[in-house]
């Protein structure tokens, strides 16, 4: 079985470059996306992922909320956020929200953590070196708090005694708890932390490779993986034929492309005026969402290998996959899921939809996810073949 989860970006919808200083187009925007994710209560979908982005136009800079909302909105979607952005968090004021969230959403909230978009910290001055181990220093907080009432961190960024966590979180049978990963180290790390993980932007054949120590590293732990431990992030667009799909593919590419541009340009004018700029690998990896920053040797040889000609695209600064997208009719949209997630041994997909579509095109394609959501139900993942 491969679970279908929607991955929503919170965006304005259509080709035109919008104007975020007008109120109207904002409002709307806001109302257009929580209608849409409401809508999707019994139309097969596992739940909703918001994610978690600052300054570069995002309109979900504090995502917890729309899970809030959304949950007021439903009885039985899961929600949560892939995920959770640590660094920019206080640990024990992340913890209090999780747990508040835990009931407000009758314990369908999904807890998911990602160390973020590097150049996200330029804004804040939150050096580089620093990311990676304030984000550890968090999930470790995050992580006592799921069992201790009272937790204490002594670390280098953060020096708490007894703190003590309220509410306390419900516990529920499921395993809810995942991390957005890049590369093995990553994947073993989550796994030895007994988290679910997912991926985005990266070929099916990188991907796999982490997973692949993900897998190792539970064995190690005593501890069997299945699909439903793996995910996989992509930008999915359905239309009634397959042709028709590659033509909007097509029309859409270069307002994808502009939106991109316009999201990015505060980076941009950021990382010319500091005149430092990240590190050399966050040049190369572009903007990649995963929690493994800075990058070491074994995850920079994995872009590398994504960013080979023929291989990997490069968009506003993100290096991303050809197979990050996936469109065509609902069945032949259904085979490329099942394709990549057989590969893989994932069993859930976690899928936006294209930027510019207007609000009519993303209606058609939620509809037509009605067809490929029972395909992909009956499809069965078992763990990936070796590399």
């Amino acid at each position: 079985m491969i679970k279908v989860w929607d991955f929503d970006f919170n965006q304005v919808p259509g080709k035109a470059l919008p104007d975020y200083s007008d109120q109207d187009l904002v409002q709307h925007a806001f109302d257009f996306n929580i209608d849409l994710m409401a809508s999707l209560e019994g139309r097969g979908f596992e739940g909703v992922f918001y994610s978690e982005h600052h300054f570069i136009n995002s309109m979900s800079p504090c995502p917890n909320l729309l899970v809030a909302m959304l949950a007021a909105r439903t009885s039985r979607l899961k929600i949560g956020v892939m995920g959770n952005v640590l660094p920019f968090h206080q640990p024990w004021r992340l913890a209090e929200e999780l747990n508040m969230l835990d009931y407000i959403t009758h314990g369908r909230l999904e807890i998911g953590v990602a160390s973020g978009v590097p150049p996200e910290f330029l804004f804040v001055n939150i050096p580089q070196p620093d990311i990676r181990p304030m984000y550890t220093e968090i999930l470790d907080f995050l992580m006592a708090a799921k069992d201790d009432s009272m937790v204490t961190l002594k670390g280098k960024y953060f020096d708490l005694e007894d703190i003590p966590i309220m509410p306390r979180p419900r516990k529920e049978a499921r395993r809810r708890h995942w991390v957005t990963i890049y590369s093995e180290a990553s994947c073993r790390d989550a796994a030895r932390r007994d988290m679910k993980v997912c991926t985005g932007y990266q070929s099916v054949e990188s991907a796999a490779a982490a997973f692949d120590g993900y897998r190792d590293e539970a064995a190690k732990l005593g501890r069997d993986v299945d699909a439903d431990d793996v995910g996989i992030r992509r930008q999915v667009l359905i239309a009634d034929t397959h042709a028709e799909a590659e033509s909007l593919a097509l029309d859409l590419q270069e307002s994808a492309k502009a939106r991109m541009a316009q999201t990015f340009a505060l980076v941009a004018a950021r990382l010319e005026a500091s005149g430092v700029g990240p590190a050399e690998s966050v040049k190369e990896s572009g903007v990649i969402d995963a929690a493994a920053v800075p990058r070491g040797e074994e995850e920079a040889d994995n872009i590398r290998k994504d960013m080979g000609e023929n291989k990997a695209l490069k968009s506003g600064g993100l290096v991303i996959s050809p197979e990050e997208y996936i469109s065509g009719s609902p069945t032949t949209v259904a085979e490329q899921i099942i394709d990549q997630c057989e590969r893989l041994g994932a069993g859930n997909i976690l899928a936006y939809h294209a930027p510019t579509l207007d609000e009519k095109q993303i209606a058609r394609n939620y509809d037509l996810w009605e067809q490929v959501i029972p395909i992909l139900q009956k499809a069965q993942v078992g763990k990936a073949l070796a590399a």
